[in-house]
């Protein structure tokens, strides 16, 4: 069964990365609260998680075109799940830190989206150990899950 590809909308995140980390520096209340740190925190994760699921479609399209095998799969999700967790736990740091609301609600949102691009990488892993349709099917949801609240967050559904 052949992995359904990703949408290449490079152009698009970049606006989108580069107007997050505007919009961030514009509402701070405070200089000295903001150094540029959140900033680079925002436009860091918004790269990350747009690449994230550009990396699990890449791998799934791999397996579906037997260029990956179900080990390099396994192993390569299991990095990626844990990277993620990772990634969760210094945002969550950061977050007791963080007096500004939207910023806050920021982080709130990104850890929800890495929640969800594990449950896609947990479901792809899955998949390629089995390969059967209800696996794949798994798989299917959590990657259309997880892309429309990447495009709503990074602003690329306009």
């Amino acid at each position: 069964m052949k992995i359904s590809g990703t949408r290449s909308r490079i152009s698009q995140f970049c606006i989108a990365a580069l107007f997050l980390c505007t919009m961030t520096v514009g509402t701070r209340t405070s200089v000295a609260a903001d150094d540029g740190r959140l900033s680079a925190i925002g436009g860091l994760s918004a790269a990350h998680m747009y690449t994230s699921y550009i990396a699990i479609g890449a791998i799934g399209d791999a397996f579906g075109n037997e260029v990956y095998d179900t080990e390099r799969v396994q192993e390569l999700m299991k990095g990626m799940v844990g990277m993620l967790d990772t990634l969760k736990k210094q945002l969550l740091l950061v977050q007791e830190n963080c007096e500004d609301k939207a910023d806050q609600e920021y982080i709130d949102e990104t850890i929800q989206i890495y929640t969800l691009l594990q449950e896609e990488a947990r479901q792809l892993s899955k998949y390629s150990e089995s390969t059967n349709k209800a696996d794949y099917r798994a798989y299917e949801k959590a990657r259309t899950t997880v892309w429309p609240r990447i495009e709503k967050l990074l602003g690329l559904d306009d």
